[in-house]
């Protein structure tokens, strides 16, 4: 089933994985349209940000697909081509070739994905500067929340501290994804648990950075193998 490609806005924003190499290589780019049954095409990414990976796109590179749909509760969608072929004018785009099918996965409320996501925590202040920063992982998120674990820091001596976290405190979390930098998604403190030298926050997301959302499921959590086994 190819229809949610045809679902999809000219302009609204992908994410490419060159598979094949070495190592891992994510962009994002604009979404063109389609040539139904033929080809998907895409902008080439920005040469300022993506030059070197630039060399590697061309004729036969495997290439896997992911985009967020705005429908209902929104839908994670993912799937593989290859690149069919590049042009050059009027612009640089990429063709790709069109796909036998297309993985979903409905964002439903309160649903939590599995992940493993390292983070920064960093704890808000009134006037938005952080008192306070953890290095921890992300285990798992929702389009509402997400659940983060981090160690305690330690004294002097090696004694493990308690930070000293509230319900309904403010925070931030920063990841990095791979070939797009920072992504910083803003949260409430909802949940708290210690056991022993972990503490593991239930944080809620703000409701005003939807795009940033999107982003941190597009971008990092969609892996499309596990996308088809849940459909299995």
């Amino acid at each position: 089933m190819t229809g949610k490609i045809l679902q999809m806005t000219v302009g609204q924003r992908v994410e490419i994985q060159v598979a094949g190499l070495n190592v891992p290589a994510r962009f994002q780019t604009d979404f063109i349209g389609v040539v139904k049954g033929r080809w998907f095409i895409l902008n080439m990414p920005e040469s300022k940000r993506y030059g070197e990976l630039r060399e590697h796109l061309h004729e036969g590179v495997p290439v896997i697909v992911r985009f967020v749909l705005e429908n209902g509760n929104g839908e994670i969608c993912a799937f593989r081509s290859d690149i069919n072929f590049v042009v050059a004018h009027p612009t640089k785009m990429l063709f790709l070739d069109w796909p036998s099918s297309v993985e979903s996965r409905v964002i439903r409320q309160g649903r939590r994905f599995d992940a493993y996501l390292p983070t920064q925590i960093s704890r808000l202040t009134e006037d938005n500067g952080s008192d306070l920063t953890v290095d921890g992982v992300i285990l798992d998120v929702s389009e509402t929340g997400c659940r983060v674990k981090h160690t305690y820091q330690t004294n002097d001596e090696g004694e493990p501290q308690n930070p000293d976290w509230d319900s309904g405190q403010r925070a931030q979390l920063t990841v990095q994804q791979n070939g797009n930098g920072e992504l910083k998604i803003n949260c409430i403190v909802r949940q708290i648990k210690r056991k022993d030298e972990h503490c593991e926050l239930g944080m809620q997301f703000n409701s005003n950075q939807k795009e940033s959302i999107n982003a941190l499921f597009s971008g990092s959590l969609v892996d499309i193998n596990a996308l088809s086994r849940s459909g299995e």
